[in-house]
């Protein structure tokens, strides 16, 4: 699948999350941290091919979203996992965990507390150096103030306004990408090292590169 394809998709995703009337359900887990008092945790696992809708959610305790291991680099759009929060609150952090081929998408009623970031993670240790940007790599797509993103792994953040930060850096759609539809920052690897791509992408499915 070309670049520019998978970037039609996003689009038409994030077109019928919004109309999608479909609704997950948490999974509180007990936890213990070092032995000492239980934490509860909220942990989405996708499967493959399954999109979710959670809505009007305030969390407190961490959330977790797990992406099935069965979402791979050549796998089929059908396949493509989804999770879309709206209006949800988030005090205790986000956590993305997967590889390949999910779209997770804060919509622009949620918030998060303060020190509360999204933290994404490998599910398969060292595979986020081998992934490219042609890849089915995870998409977390923002439309809220106030997201902080720390990431390791080898993901695309999508803005369709909002300003956000990706590991310590600021970055304003307002200011990169004015007159597209969504400003793309792709983290991803070059050798060892981790570097960043800027991308502006336009309603009509066009692409361009940022210096």
């Amino acid at each position: 699948m070309t670049f520019k394809k998978s970037f039609v998709f996003l689009l038409t995703l994030s077109l019928l999350l919004s109309l999608c009337g479909c609704s997950g359900s948490s999974s509180p887990q007990a936890d213990k941290a070092n032995g000492d008092i239980p934490q509860t945790q909220y942990d989405y696992q996708l499967k493959a091919g399954e999109t979710l809708v959670v809505s009007d959610q305030s969390f407190d305790e961490p959330v977790t979203v797990t992406v099935d291991p069965a979402s791979t680099i050549d796998g089929p759009l059908e396949l493509r996992s989804a999770v879309n929060f709206e209006n949800c609150a988030f005090n205790g952090g986000l956590t993305i965990v997967g590889d390949y081929h999910a779209m997770i998408s804060l919509g622009g009623g949620c918030s998060f507390g303060e020190g509360s970031v999204v933290s994404c993670k490998e599910a398969t240790e060292g595979v986020a150096q081998k992934i490219s940007l042609e890849n089915n790599l995870v998409k977390l797509l923002i439309s809220c103030q106030g997201v902080s993103v720390e990431t390791k792994s080898a993901i695309g953040v999508l803005s369709d306004g909002p300003d956000f930060i990706l590991n310590g850096s600021g970055y304003s759609k307002a200011e990169l990408a004015p007159d597209t539809a969504f400003l793309a920052v792709y983290s991803i690897y070059d050798g060892r090292e981790q570097s960043y791509v800027k991308l502006a992408v336009g309603e009509d499915d066009s692409v361009e590169f940022l210096n």
